[in-house]
């Protein structure tokens, strides 16, 4: 530990730290104090964390200094790839929940983010070449394509009866997203009707993704795994296709940059300390 961590440490067992401190929890009569947890965790992550955040300090420091602003354009673009992962809006705004963030607060990161990238870029000077690009396209033109894909549909229940008769309902023409949402086990099922969009090979359970893939365009099946019976039906088909340069370079030149940015900031950041006029406080 640095002597920057060590006065730091110290500011946090300081006698005033230990007024405050109280009792979290009593096992078998014996207690677990406020200070002991506070010590633990900075033992386990203190230096680490406290470390990312001088990094990241520092970082947006130079970026004020710089008066570096993405575009909107450059921002909406970035957030738009992110949707794109996802079926629907409501999933998207479920999942960041679930992770603790907010559209508003994904927008503060990514344009921290690009600012972040921008700053490294000018500092040092990072481009990618149109013989780079090149080259990088034909080694990845396989990935770089679309991936076949089954728009899928999705409903989970506890027993095969209620499967069987939820599975014809769908087959006369009953609502299946209603259904969904009333029957289905899973999140998806309340969030959007069970709609998961187009998914490729490999983002499902592997006895699910066999069906699925096999399903023709509005053919119901029904699965059964440990959870309970996932009622499947595939609206649409979508077939491999392989990618052009023209429509991908530009992604990919951004992918490229982020590369090397990602390669450039730990010695970057290393030069902002050395200028920087770091003072550990509490003492």
């Amino acid at each position: 530990m640095n002597a920057i961590f060590a006065l730091c440490l110290t500011a946090l067992l300081t006698p005033a730290s230990a007024q405050a401190d109280k009792d979290i929890i009593k096992v078998n009569g014996t207690t677990i104090r406020q200070s002991e947890v506070m010590q633990r965790l900075w033992d386990r992550f203190g230096a680490e964390t406290l470390d990312e955040m001088v990094d990241e300090l520092l970082l947006r420091q130079a970026v004020a200094a710089k008066k570096i602003s993405p575009e909107a354009a450059q921002i909406d673009r970035r957030l738009a790839k992110m949707r794109a992962q996802f079926s629907d809006e409501k999933v998207f705004e479920s999942q960041l929940a679930e992770a603790g963030s907010s559209l508003d607060k994904l927008k503060k990161d990514i344009t921290e983010g690009i600012s972040r990238e921008l700053l490294v870029v000018g500092e040092r000077k990072l481009k990618v070449d149109d013989e780079e690009l090149k080259s990088a396209f034909d080694s990845h033109k396989d990935e770089l394509g679309t991936q076949e894909g089954v728009h899928l549909r999705h409903i989970l229940v506890k027993t095969d009866a209620e499967a069987q008769e939820i599975s014809k309902k769908i087959k006369v023409g009953a609502d299946f997203k209603k259904l969904a949402a009333e029957k289905s086990l899973a999140p998806t099922g309340k969030i959007n009707g069970g709609d998961y969009g187009f998914v490729t090979k490999g983002m499902l359970p592997p006895e699910i993704e066999q069906i699925a893939f096999a399903l023709k365009p509005q053919e119901v099946r029904l699965v059964s795994s440990e959870k309970g019976v996932h009622i499947l039906q595939a609206l649409d088909r979508r077939p491999a296709a392989p990618a052009k340069f023209e429509a991908v370079k530009e992604d990919l030149r951004e992918l490229l940059l982020q590369q090397k940015v990602k390669q450039a900031l730990p010695e970057f950041v290393i030069e902002l300390r050395k200028k920087a006029d770091i003072q550990p406080q509490g003492r």
